[in-house]
């Protein structure tokens, strides 16, 4: 009889024990498994937690401070718990956004979490492909400056072929009243002013002939941003400033229907307008947000820096065609 009721009591007990326990899960996902070089991605850590009766005591996910091949830029978390008849859920949320350091195919590792009882959870391991950018973007820089000489070479051959058109024009015109003179062998003073008039009417003609037209790119831009990149070998804050003062006057130079009356955003807004090219007008927003960044929020980009200049050649290459 005793023993039937120290049966019945430890039963009771472990009733009571398995009540107080928990189950807990964690998982990982991202919201694409696929992105360009230069944009982010956002890498969402969930823990799940069934409490027991009367259990309010939770687990804080642990957080992440590196991931390989990408940059970590930012780190937002949320909790929510939630109880029905006496019976707890927790869920835990952390989301991370994600830049990748370069083109390729990476794997965010899994992530290990032990619970208070020494059980271990893992999540499963996530494979990302970092798509490379344009193969136009990646032209050398040493060979972009080429084409400042050319096009100035094409423009003096342009020049010299309107001046030999103009000097073969005044010939035909002078040419006729010579010989008619000539032929005549006598001449009035009333003829004479008239052909002396018409000689400084060609020189008139001659006075006004058109100038040369300046070229329309006055700012080396790839060699103004080699220099700068020499200048400040690390990316930071006055670097970007410097960069973004150099596209505004190169982008200013290429097209003259930006003002420098404009601001940033206003340049911007106008060169999407002018480009023809969905890839180039979405660089103008990409390129607005970093700008932005830089100069009103004060702090560096969170893009990498090949994707800005990237963007920012896209968009003055485009406005200048």
């Amino acid at each position: 009889m005793r023993t039937a009721k120290l049966l019945t009591i430890l039963a009771l007990l472990m009733v009571t024990a398995l009540s107080q326990g928990y189950a807990m899960s964690i998982e990982a996902e991202v919201d694409r498994s696929e992105v360009a070089f230069g944009e982010t991605l956002s890498l969402v850590v969930t823990l799940t937690q069934e409490l027991g009766s009367g259990r309010t005591q939770t687990f804080g996910l642990p957080r992440i401070s590196s991931i390989p091949g990408f940059d970590i830029v930012s780190t937002r978390s949320g909790q929510s718990t939630s109880f029905i008849n006496g019976v707890g859920s927790s869920r835990t949320q952390v989301v991370y956004e994600l830049v990748p350091q370069e083109p390729g195919k990476f794997t965010i590792p899994a992530f290990s979490f032990a619970d208070g009882s020494g059980n271990t959870h893992s999540t499963k391991p996530i494979e990302i492909t970092v798509l490379p950018p344009p193969a136009h973007k990646e032209e050398p820089e040493d060979e972009r400056p080429a084409s400042e000489p050319s096009r100035r070479a094409e423009e003096g051959s342009s020049l010299f072929k309107a001046m030999l058109v103009l000097g073969l024009l005044l010939a035909a015109i002078i040419a006729p009243v010579m010989i008619l003179s000539s032929v005549s062998g006598r001449r009035s003073p009333a003829a004479a002013g008239r052909r002396e008039a018409a000689i400084e009417d060609a020189e008139v003609v001659e006075a006004v002939a058109p100038s040369a037209v300046p070229p329309r790119q006055a700012i080396d831009f790839a060699a103004e941003v080699a220099r700068l990149k020499r200048q400040h070998p690390e990316a930071d804050k006055a670097f970007y400033q410097q960069y973004f003062e150099l596209f505004g006057r190169a982008a200013l130079a290429g097209s003259n229907n930006l003002s420098e009356s404009m601001t940033s955003d206003e340049m911007l807004k106008k060169a999407a307008e002018m480009c023809s090219s969905d890839v180039a007008r979405q660089a103008c927003r990409r390129l607005a947000g970093d700008i932005e960044l830089t100069l009103y929020a004060n702090r560096a980009p969170a893009r990498a820096f090949s994707a800005i200049d990237a963007d920012a050649r896209d968009i003055i290459n485009a406005i200048m065609q």
